[in-house]
């Protein structure tokens, strides 16, 4: 009795399979034909993005080597993205450590969202009243890490990382402040700061 052998697909199989989807596959199916297919997974994402960039281009735009550059760095950035994802935990439990992950420096998270250090710090300590923070906060926060926004938004609900957020010789109660204090106290050029107090908190975090 002869044991029955599985037919292995060869990268045309697997490219034609997917291209029978009617659409680029994404999220959660394109991580299933990655598993499914680890050997062909550079070949699978270099046409998964080819074929996103073919769907996104107006017909009557000039295609030049800029622009091909350009959505193609977007889309490989996005699949990039969807793989990181589905090895990281879904909950932020180190502020500091999604940063670095993300691809930051602290100076270069502060650049980008337009906070200080103390800001920074604050948040990684989840020293700042919830129902407070900014949702322009929680959104750029969201969109710099690469997390969800109630990634975000359960990260910063966690009780205070006192030691994280400032060192004392006597044990520091855990009160938070308000954005708005941090911000008026904040190393920031002071439009930054008309711009930060004008903005309107997250209504997903109101207590």
């Amino acid at each position: 009795m002869t044991a029955k052998t599985e037919r292995k697909h060869s990268l045309d199989d697997v490219l034609t399979a997917i291209t029978a989807l009617g659409a680029p596959p994404a999220g959660e199916q394109l991580r299933e034909w990655l598993r499914r297919y680890p050997e062909f997974k550079k070949a699978i994402i270099d046409y998964v993005t080819a074929w996103v960039d073919m769907e996104t281009r107006p017909a009557a735009e000039a295609v030049t080597p800029e622009a091909v550059n350009r959505v193609v760095n977007r889309t490989m950035s996005r699949v990039q993205q969807i793989l990181d994802e589905a090895d990281r935990p879904q909950t932020i439990q180190d502020l500091s450590a999604e940063i670095a992950a993300a691809g930051h420096t602290p100076e270069s998270f502060q650049r980008t969202l337009d906070i200080d250090h103390s800001i920074l710090t604050c948040l990684a300590g989840r020293m700042i009243r919830p129902a407070t923070i900014p949702l322009r906060l929680v959104r750029e926060t969201s969109q710099t890490l690469h997390r969800a926004l109630d990634a975000v938004r359960n990260y910063v609900r966690l009780p205070p990382q006192l030691a994280a957020a400032h060192k004392a010789r006597k044990r520091p109660e855990a009160k938070q402040v308000d954005f708005a204090y941090l911000v008026t106290h904040a190393d920031l050029p002071e439009p930054v700061k008309a711009k930060w107090l004008a903005e309107a908190p997250d209504p997903d975090l109101q207590e």
